[in-house]
Formats: C-alpha cells, sequence, structure tokens
C-alpha cells in the first residue's frame, strides 16, 4: 500500500517535546488516528509502538494505540518530511524503524502510513524493561 502520510504516537504529537520538529516538515493538517498495537514507555522517556493487526473492538479499547495522522500535500513533500525526520528517530542506527501501517482515522476513514516503530522481535525486551501503556495514548499516559 502507497502511504498517504505519517502516524505520529509519541513526542512529534502536538504537545509533545519534538513536536516543532515535526512542523519544521511543513505538515498540510493533522487529524486523531489508532493504529494496532502495543505501546510501551522506555527508560529513555519516549515511547514505542510495536505494531500489530487491530482488533476486533473499536479505537480506544486496549490493542490501539492513539496518535495523529499528519498530512502532506504530496509524496515529495512526505518524502523530503521523513528524510528530515529518520536522524531524529534514529533510523540509521537501528533505534527505530519506519514501515507502512494501516490506520482509522477520526470519523472512521481508512488509510496507510509511515510510522517510526519497534520490530516485534523486540517485545520479550520490552516486556521486562520498559512500561506498557494499556490504553495506547501516550499523552494521556504522562
Amino acid at each position: 500500500m502507497e502511504p498517504d502520510g505519517l502516524f505520529v504516537y509519541g513526542t512529534l504529537r502536538e504537545g509533545g517535546s519534538n513536536h516543532a520538529w515535526l512542523l519544521r516538515t511543513h505538515p498540510e493538517g493533522l487529524c486523531r488516528a489508532w493504529t494496532g498495537g502495543r505501546l510501551f514507555h522506555l527508560p529513555a522517556g519516549y515511547p514505542a509502538l510495536v505494531a500489530q493487526p487491530a482488533p476486533p473492538d473499536p479505537p480506544g479499547a486496549r490493542g490501539w494505540v492513539r496518535g495523529d495522522f499528519v498530512g502532506y500535500e504530496d509524496f515529495a513533500d512526505l518524502d523530503r518530511a521523513l528524510a528530515d525526520l529518520d536522524p531524529l528517530e534514529g533510523v540509521e542506527e537501528g533505534l527505530f524503524t519506519r514501515e507502512v501501517i494501516p490506520l482509522m482515522l477520526e470519523g472512521g476513514r481508512s488509510c496507510w502510513a509511515w510510522a517510526y516503530v519497534f520490530h516485534v522481535e523486540r517485545l520479550p525486551r520490552l516486556s521486562r524493561e520498559a512500561v506498557e501503556i494499556p490504553s495506547g495514548d501516550w499523552g494521556a499516559y504522562l
């Protein structure tokens, strides 16, 4: 699937410590969104998403992660934004990987978006060393 934008769920969200970094990529707009997965608060002070299939229950239930869908005017703008954000997210160092995931947008529309995630193979370590956020909303957790 071709991604329509970017999904942010932690420090890049509005009110987050890196939201200004996101704004310098000149997004066209944003709206609430959810994806299937598990969310963890890392000892370093930021969250990690392990993407998983969406649960059958509606967004807001366990198994959903809350964030924002960030849209860009076109694919070239999105590519430039990702090139700017990849260093912040530690993609080259292997901290996060960038993957295309399915989203449910506020209002019920579905789309695909890039997201910075932890691989599912890291789940055992996250379970030992991080705090799982059952609500899936890092902003509410803080």
